[in-house]
């Protein structure tokens, strides 16, 4: 089996990001992962994701990116055919209602087992969530264009979205009733993902 594990950089105000630390992570422990960590700019990150779809041609794809409002794991169950934003991208950008795809869907659903994967992580006592709004910053734009792939390969795939690391905030007392989850907790959570959805 091919696996696409994707995740960001950092951005906004966020020195570094979760997804690209798991990422980077499941790839490093299994052989068959392959992890690539997108641009956080509109445009820019769909057509890497493309890029990294057709050279790679995965069975599976899983993407992660950072909600710094949640304190669990959310698995997003769909994704929508628009752009929008008041905060810009790395790139200054904020694009304002805007179509990813002019002949594509309203929108499509996560082909990842998400009920099976909810039951795992709560079973490890990990915080989790099913999601029906993955909003439509770039982390919708990623799964949308993964979603394609998977409408047309027959791939499974979808988006996960994490907390903010607790290394994020710890030096930072302002931060602490913000929601978080520590760096190891987050990494075993992508793992059962990973596993629940091979």
């Amino acid at each position: 089996m091919k696996i696409l594990i994707t995740g960001f950089g950092p951005f906004d105000r966020f020195s570094f990001n979760p997804a690209q630390v798991v990422a980077k992570a499941l790839e490093e422990e299994n052989e068959d992962v392959t992890s690539s960590i997108l641009p956080v700019v509109f445009g820019d990150a769909r057509k890497a994701m493309q890029d990294d779809l057709e050279d790679l041609d995965p069975d599976l794809v899983i993407s992660f990116g950072l909600n710094a409002t949640i304190g669990h794991i959310a698995l997003e169950e769909i994704a929508v055919n628009i752009a929008s934003s008041e905060i810009p991208d790395n790139s200054g950008n904020m694009p304002l209602d805007q179509v990813l795809a002019d002949k594509g869907p309203l929108s499509y659903r996560s082909t990842l087992p998400l009920k099976k994967i909810l039951e795992k992580l709560r079973n490890d006592d990990i915080p989790a969530a099913l999601s029906y709004s993955a909003g439509v910053y770039i982390c919708n734009e990623i799964f949308y264009t993964l979603m394609e792939y998977c409408d047309r390969t027959g791939a499974k795939g979808g988006f996960i979205h994490l907390p903010m690391a607790t290394e994020m905030i710890a030096a930072d007392v302002r931060m602490y009733r913000v929601p978080h989850m520590s760096m190891d907790t987050l990494k075993q959570a992508s793992r059962i993902v990973l596993e629940a959805s091979r």
